[in-house]
């Protein structure tokens, strides 16, 4: 056995080959406009969709459908609804599919346009555990007009194993194709996620995919899909620089170097970094401790969110502050008698 081409000190062939079948889906417009409110700058939309097609992504997600009036209006910049005028100004047809999201509730069935019709290939709809039912009728309407469908059900985090048991039993019987792990919050760490990557691949029939959907809060993200590729998963989401709400999503850039693979090539996305950079110092979205300290309660990070907003920070009053009802019997560890030397 040879020595690993990087880490030398390392035999080769440590890593799964599992890598080489990955497929990647780009999140940087849909989940990085949480961030801006999608008001990007329509050159680096347009160089971003370039470089994601150079640099191989198999689907770029460049932002929300819904139905105007199920959704309150607000300053919103074009991809919050990726009408077809709009998609039609920003992109092009290429091999590169793009993708939209559509939350159950935001969007009827009836509202869908037919994909033949549209630039949109595919259509990812998000839903909690207990939306199961709606999200694979509105899955089907999606089916039906034309498009691959995922179905992404959030917060899982917050599930009980009975109720993964119960929305994953409805969607081994339903024609979704491909359903997504999602860590919302940014609670898992790795042992987590390949958990519950290999219950939704035993209970899903053989016919349907795994994708994972990860946050950041909590520094485990890019590790967390390390892990992933290692258990076999089919698709994994990542944007540039790591952009999306919030601590962000897994750094496409780490993706595809982890990958190494002739499919992708990560030299046309280090090309973009220094424009989203700026962005980010504009921004703040990445790892900040108030987005690590709701990830590791596994709470949504709208507190951390407005926290960050707050001068100064106040990281110890944060933490203070969302601890203080939580009970000493929740850590593993008992606390150890007063004046006993462990």
């Amino acid at each position: 056995m040879g020595l690993d081409y990087r880490v030398r000190c390392c035999p080769d062939g440590l890593m799964t080959d599992r890598r080489r079948s990955v497929r990647v889906l780009d999140v940087t417009l849909r989940d990085g406009g949480l961030c801006n409110q999608w008001h990007f700058d329509e050159g680096l939309v347009r160089d971003t969709w370039q470089a994601l097609q150079q640099a191989g992504v198999d689907v770029m997600e460049v932002g929300y459908q819904a139905s105007p009036d199920l959704v309150p209006s607000g300053p919103f910049g074009p991809l919050r609804w990726s009408r077809e005028d709009d998609l039609r100004r920003l992109f092009d047809a290429s091999g590169m599919r793009l993708s939209c999201m559509i939350d159950v509730g935001r969007i009827r069935p009836t509202d869908l346009r037919p994909a033949a019709d549209s630039l949109i290939d595919v259509l990812r709809v998000a839903c909690y555990a207990h939306q199961v039912d709606e999200a694979i009728e509105l899955c089907h309407a999606a089916l039906e007009l034309g498009y691959d469908v995922f179905c992404n059900v959030m917060a899982v985090t917050m599930c009980s194993p009975q109720e993964v048991d119960g929305f994953l039993d409805k969607l081994r019987a339903s024609r979704v194709p491909a359903v997504a792990v999602v860590d919302s919050f940014g609670a898992m760490y790795p042992h987590h996620l390949r958990y519950l990557i290999r219950k939704y691949k035993n209970w899903l029939r053989p016919d349907q995919e795994v994708a994972v959907h990860l946050h950041n809060n909590q520094q485990t993200a890019f590790a967390n899909a390390i892990a992933a590729v290692e258990e076999g998963v089919d698709w994994i989401d990542a944007s540039v620089f790591g952009m999306g709400r919030g601590a962000g999503n897994v750094p496409l850039e780490l993706l595809l170097m982890h990958l190494d693979d002739p499919r992708h090539d990560v030299r046309p996305v280090l090309g973009l970094l220094d424009r989203y950079v700026a962005l980010r110092d504009e921004l703040r979205w990445g790892y900040e401790v108030p987005y690590g300290v709701t990830g590791w309660l596994n709470q949504h990070p709208r507190a951390a969110i407005a926290r960050m907003k707050a001068t100064p920070v106040d990281p110890l009053g944060f933490y203070d502050e969302l601890v203080a009802d939580r009970p000493r019997a929740a850590h593993h560890r008992p606390q150890r008698e007063q004046g006993v030397v462990g």
